[in-house]
């Protein structure tokens, strides 16, 4: 799905536009039509009454005209409203609650945006409310955190092709996201950048998470492509693991051909920058340790991806597709050198969380294809 800020496609004000032009046009010819039948018999010449069919007709392009534009303009704010609360609505799908919806009017758009809006408001409330009983984990386990941070890459390897770059910004919840940039070591051409995360809380998705993490990493390093670790790492999960133990992961193939996108389990949408755009791209697949192999392997559907010099692509974990202002930085700043652009977003992420500071750690990885658009 393509998203530029909160700006709709188009697609409902252009066939908005058309159907009254449409409408407007064939209006004016049915008007023709009978006004031209009313006049014919009263006149002496009949040619006159030919000559106001031309007349007609160019009354019938200005009417279809003046319906198409206003239908434009009226159709695309509708459809502008509609594309924030559809924005609204896919942040609370990923476990956004801090979300602010656009109101103005009193019509239909405007009373589904309220009750958005009064929806992510109750949403906030009950998470606070959780924080503040112990119902909810407020704070990772510091040990589980420091287990998790031994395992940040320091600096990403050099991949030809693509300027590559990956980093976590620390929130005071933290958060459990392992993540790296795996070079192929048989070929140094073709790299994996990976995220794996935690289903779930508690000690058991804590282990869950760095066992797929572990097994991840290890075939990746041994020159397994992505769907062949996967699978290994599925069935090394579902034999360890109880019923119902689960993690989800994002992987990220890099090659003189593309890349490639393979998911399992994960619903956040990997970000593709390219002129001046945000696009978003989604992978198939079910989570890591829920299946033997055979229905795991079969739902395992990447996503092919062309590379063309200055696109980049933006993928981390949940925390970072929830963050204030990203699809306004990511254009903006997506041209820049990598590193200047990691800079950028994460102290953009970091300044519009406000004085309180992140709440959960974000994990940004970035790709971009050498050279310029």
């Amino acid at each position: 799905m393509a998203r530029k800020g909160s700006k709709s496609t188009g697609s409902l004000a252009r066939t908005l536009a058309l159907s009254c032009a449409l409408a407007g046009f064939f209006g004016g010819l049915l008007v023709t039509f009978a006004v031209v039948q009313n006049i014919a018999g009263g006149l002496e010449d009949p040619g006159d009454a030919k000559r106001g069919w031309p007349v007609g007709l160019g009354l019938s392009v200005l009417s279809a005209a003046l319906c198409g534009g206003a239908a434009m303009v009226i159709g695309g704010k509708a459809a502008t409203r509609i594309t924030d609360v559809g924005l609204a609505v896919s942040k609370l799908g990923r476990g956004g609650s801090e979300v602010r919806v656009r109101v103005s009017g009193n019509d239909e758009v405007s009373k589904l945006g309220q009750s958005v809006q009064y929806l992510a408001t109750d949403l906030a409330a009950l998470l606070s409310s959780q924080e503040e009983s112990g119902g909810a984990p407020v704070s990772m386990d510091p040990l589980v955190k420091q287990l998790r941070d031994k395992t940040v890459p320091q600096a990403p390897p050099r991949v030809p092709g693509f300027e590559v770059d990956a980093a976590i910004s620390n929130g005071s919840r933290g958060g459990l996201d392992y993540f790296d940039i795996v070079v192929n070591p048989e070929d140094e051409s073709q790299a994996v950048a990976y995220v794996v995360t935690a289903e779930g809380h508690g000690a058991l998705a804590v282990y869950a998470c760095r066992l797929a993490r572990d097994e991840l990493q290890r075939a990746l390093a041994q020159g397994a492509t992505p769907r062949r670790a996967l699978a290994h790492t599925n069935k090394v999960m579902k034999k360890h693991l109880p019923a119902g133990a689960c993690a989800v992961a994002t992987l990220l193939l890099m090659n003189s051909e593309g890349c490639k996108l393979y998911q399992a389990g994960a619903h956040t949408p990997l970000l593709i920058c390219q002129r001046g755009e945000v696009l978003e791209l989604n992978a198939e697949g079910i989570a890591l340790g829920l299946d033997d192999g055979p229905v795991f392997e079969k739902s395992l559907r990447p996503q092919p991806i062309e590379m063309s010099p200055g696109v980049r692509l933006v993928f981390g974990n949940e925390a970072l597709l929830r963050a204030e202002g990203i699809l306004d930085l990511l254009p903006q700043h997506s041209p820049r050198h990598t590193n200047m652009f990691m800079n950028m977003i994460l102290s953009g992420i970091e300044q519009d969380a406000g004085a309180d500071g992140l709440r959960e750690d974000v994990v940004l990885i970035t790709v971009k294809k050498d050279g310029q658009e």
